[in-house]
């Protein structure tokens, strides 16, 4: 079996690393923060002090970092990832980075002679727990077939989209929707809260009727409606505040490279942003009904 490295082990990272060692590969893994390490370790991850050292050896490197600029980092420095690996390693970026990352990194992996594919994900840490995520994969169509088999331990659905930066592509139109949906399922739940609404039963009218969304059934805003969500787990976070207000711009920003206007868009990230910086930064992004109802629960 080949041995793979694993860069990024948080709340994404350390269940996708383990499902790749109970499909019997050997992962070696890096993250700053140590806790982390340590998580991934009980787990079985032979956990490296350097990424070069997690990338050595490895045939096929992964990663899951919180955005481009780490990401960008990582693969690029001097002591970073296509520096450190074989050539014709296959690098596999699962995190969301935005297209023009995406192109600079194919470029970037090219020059060192290691293959780079995009592989964001959807699906959020319950799809990464239960190996069910969606990937979208980026890359010259000859690399598809060995990124699929390579992620096939964990999710059960894997696209191939396209060239340099189609991946990013879909990710980034694919959470403009889920963002947008997120903000309006907690402006629904303060609007249902302040005007006195059983919110559990409402959760059963909504998802049997038009207001149905995934987000909404699965991240419900309401304490104690969904036992899994977040939010009945005092907002801990699945999906960061923050990191929801950066895929959103991310999707205004490739909108007004093609000309596009999302103005429902502008709005959720507005306002994931003001949540963001007046103390919602690493709540779960459903912590925003939060801010709407002035900080009351």
């Amino acid at each position: 079996m080949p041995t793979l490295a694993w860069l990024g082990l948080g709340l994404m990272g350390n269940p996708m690393s383990k499902h790749l060692i109970k499909a019997g590969y050997t992962v070696r893994g890096y993250d700053i923060d140590a806790g982390a390490c340590e998580r991934a370790a009980a787990n079985g991850v032979k956990v490296a002090k350097t990424i070069a050292e997690a990338v050595a050896d490895a045939d096929v490197v992964y990663s899951m970092l919180p955005s481009g600029s780490d990401v960008h980092d990582v693969m690029t420095r001097a002591d970073g990832v296509f520096a450190s690996a074989r050539k014709g390693t296959m690098v596999i970026d699962c995190s969301t980075i935005g297209i023009d990352y995406a192109r600079k990194l194919h470029v970037a992996a090219d020059a060192k002679g290691v293959v780079f594919v995009e592989a964001p994900v959807s699906g959020g840490t319950e799809g990464a727990r239960d190996a069910t995520l969606t990937f979208m994969i980026g890359c010259e169509q000859k690399h598809a077939s060995k990124a699929k088999e390579m992620l096939q331990p964990l999710g059960d659905y894997i696209a191939y989209v396209g060239g340099a930066g189609t991946g990013q592509a879909a990710k980034v139109v694919n959470n403009l929707i889920m963002g947008v949906s997120v903000t309006v399922n907690c402006e629904a739940t303060a609007l249902g809260q302040r005007l006195g609404l059983d919110m559990k039963e409402f959760f059963e009218i909504a998802t049997r009727s038009s207001a149905d969304n995934w987000s909404l059934r699965l991240w419900n805003p309401a304490p104690n409606v969904v036992p899994d969500a977040p939010s009945s787990r005092g907002y801990a976070a699945g999906f960061k505040t923050w990191l929801l207000a950066k895929d959103l711009h991310l999707a205004i920003e490739a909108g007004k490279e093609v000309g596009a206007e999302l103005r429902t868009a502008e709005i959720a990230h507005q306002l994931m942003t003001e949540h963001s910086d007046t103390g919602g930064h690493d709540l779960d992004a459903t912590s925003l009904v939060l801010h709407l109802n002035g900080g009351k629960k």
